[in-house]
């Protein structure tokens, strides 16, 4: 008798000793705190890399003025920066993976998950792994490099996940800023406009000074009103473009295409500096996004009036460009005639 209950009592202390560790897993990393994601201090931040498995990459660097590089080839655009930056501060731990999803989120992770290093100098701080959303789109699956268990990760007060802001499309990383040029800066733009070579001109600062004129298409002088002139000058500061076209969007056969044909007007702005852009801007057919469709007596538009395609010189992809954005810009010789 006290032999079978030595025995029953060995069983249920087995039987305790295997719930616990099968349904507590006690060999798991410790329960996170909430800010275990976040980043508390964003301005020690100087690079960030992500990575996927796809081979897909995006180095972002802090540079001494404070502004971002993209791989080392052109300037970052700043409200992307500040949105991932806010992001890694502000992102909590919702909950932890119920045991339901637990396989499926790691599955996730592995295949999908995109790797993110977070420096400060040449110091690694953190590595996340980014996966997707959540079923009902809240929350977005995350873990962090070295640990068993993945979480659910959201921002307080923000409803929706957090993966697009972990994006690895290097063109949408560049900086949408064109110009931004004092007018005393400016020493020649030109305006040519193939189909009205009428409407065309060029500025030339030494001689708009010395005899207060612009040229026509052919090299002759207009005599130009100062006012106007001005205010046109003015106008080279803080433009953008909407944004750039991904080659899966836009593609280099497109692009090839678009590049064959004349452009709606060419235009070419050269600084005190010597530094000089050039730029071509090409109508962009009427499409399923185009809100103006017809003109003041009801035809039907082919062309878009509010968007234009556009190449700049020192860049493959094609850019959006708002016709409303750069109406102060493309003005006509008729404009400035006095």
């Amino acid at each position: 008798m006290i032999k079978s209950t030595r025995i029953l009592l060995l069983l249920v202390v087995v039987l305790g000793i295997a719930y616990y560790m099968f349904s507590k897993k006690p060999w798991r990393t410790a329960p996170k705190s909430a800010e275990d994601f976040a980043i508390n201090d964003t301005s020690v931040v100087t690079k960030i890399f992500m990575a996927n498995k796809r081979g897909e990459k995006i180095l972002l660097e802090r540079q001494p003025d404070n502004s971002w590089r993209v791989n080392g080839r052109f300037s970052a655009d700043e409200p992307k920066i500040k949105l991932l930056l806010s992001t890694l501060h502000d992102m909590r731990i919702q909950m932890p993976i119920p045991p339901s999803m637990h396989n499926t989120a790691i599955a996730i992770l592995a295949s999908k998950g995109i790797k993110t290093e977070i420096y400060a100098g040449e110091k690694l701080i953190k590595t996340v792994y980014v996966g997707s959303e959540t079923p009902d789109k809240t929350g977005t699956f995350m873990i962090l490099e070295g640990e068993n268990e993945p979480y659910i990760i959201h921002i307080p007060g923000f409803v929706g996940f957090l993966t697009p802001r972990f994006f690895l499309t290097e063109i949408k990383w560049r900086n949408k800023l064109l110009f931004d040029i004092p007018a005393e800066n400016i020493a020649f733009v030109q305006l040519a406009y193939p189909k009205n070579d009428k409407e065309s001109f060029s500025f030339d600062h030494r001689i708009f000074q010395s005899q207060g004129a612009i040229q026509d298409y052919l090299g002759a002088l207009i005599p130009a009103d100062t006012q106007q002139v001005k205010m046109f000058l003015h106008s080279f500061t803080q433009k953008f473009v909407e944004g750039y076209y991904e080659d899966s969007v836009f593609t280099p056969h497109e692009r090839d295409s678009l590049l064959k044909t004349e452009p709606w007007c060419r235009m070419r702005v050269k600084l005190k500096t010597g530094a000089e852009q050039q730029i071509n801007l090409y109508e962009k057919p009427i499409g399923d996004k185009t809100k103006d469709r017809y003109d003041e007596q009801g035809n039907e538009l082919s062309i878009d009036p509010e968007k234009f395609f556009a190449k700049i010189d020192n860049i493959d992809q094609i850019a959006s460009i708002q016709e409303y954005a750069f109406r102060r810009v493309l003005v006509k010789a008729s404009q400035l005639r006095k």
